[in-house]
């Protein structure tokens, strides 16, 4: 069998960089698909188009919430250690979720308001911690590149979590359309938030510190 020519070697490599995706990157991805879709078939929820149960949905964000604090121990408020804690915290939120999705109009209104506080909060949260922590924006901003973007996002990210959360809490106070709006524009920060990791992760590798 001949030897692959060291080019093809070095295209292959390239290729399987390019699509080496970071657990992270890839729950972020699937929130985006979460809500561009839940956005566009609102439009259509909105004519009476489509059948709707509100708590299904607030319960399949619940199940991929929990995913990501189980995996990762990323929640909605930060980054935490993956302790037992944490897990079991995981594990009974996607429980709840799973109900939600199961038996529409059980846990109708409190996973509306859970779902809007964990919103609510934790866009508040991480907002605040993006701002007054000395390692992110603060310094993001004072290097040109890819951690503006980053931060850029982080702020549209963060900034929809906390309207979306009031529109979660408080019923009404935007139309189905407007409602609507707001979710494609959440749903294409993340796509935005998941390419700035992904780039930032390969321009600043673990334990590189950007000067």
């Amino acid at each position: 069998m001949a030897p692959e020519n060291p080019q093809n070697q070095r295209t292959g490599s390239t290729t399987r960089a390019e699509s080496d995706l970071s657990l992270e990157v890839v729950i972020l991805l699937v929130f985006g698909v979460f809500m561009l879709l839940f956005g566009l078939l609102l439009f259509r929820i909105h004519t009476g188009e489509l059948p709707y149960a509100p708590d299904s949905t607030y319960g399949l964000f619940l199940v991929i919430v929990s995913f990501q604090v189980i995996t990762m121990g990323k929640t909605p408020f930060g980054d935490l250690r993956r302790s037992w804690a944490v897990i079991i915290i995981g594990v009974c939120t996607a429980v709840i979720g799973m109900v939600a999705c199961f038996v529409p109009g059980l846990l109708a209104e409190p996973v509306r308001i859970l779902v809007g506080l964990l919103l609510f909060a934790g866009g508040a949260t991480l907002l605040a911690q993006l701002f007054f922590s000395e390692d992110k924006a603060r310094l993001w901003l004072k290097i040109p590149g890819i951690l503006r973007h980053l931060t850029i996002a982080c702020i549209l990210v963060y900034a929809m979590s906390i309207i979306l959360g009031l529109v979660t809490l408080l019923p009404g106070i935007t139309t189905d359309r407007e409602t609507a709006v707001l979710l494609i524009i959440y749903g294409i920060g993340f796509f935005y938030l998941s390419w700035c990791i992904q780039k930032a992760a390969r321009t600043y590798p673990p334990g590189e510190t950007p000067a």
